[in-house]
């Protein structure tokens, strides 16, 4: 856990996090998308909602 929020830190890759961040941006779902990166629903959507915090 990192000690700032709490929360875990993230199992993917900046790879993967900048791939979800494009396709994101060019208007994809987040089931589109996981599937696109082998990443969860739920990580995508995470990602989409709080993307400054999942880059620390």
């Amino acid at each position: 856990m990192t000690e700032s929020t709490g929360a875990r830190k993230p199992s993917y890759e900046r790879e993967t996090l900048d791939i979800v961040k494009a396709m994101l941006s060019q208007g994809n779902g987040a089931s589109a998308i996981s599937k696109a990166t082998g990443l969860s629903r739920q990580a995508v959507i995470c990602i989409g909602c709080r993307p400054k915090e999942v880059e620390e």
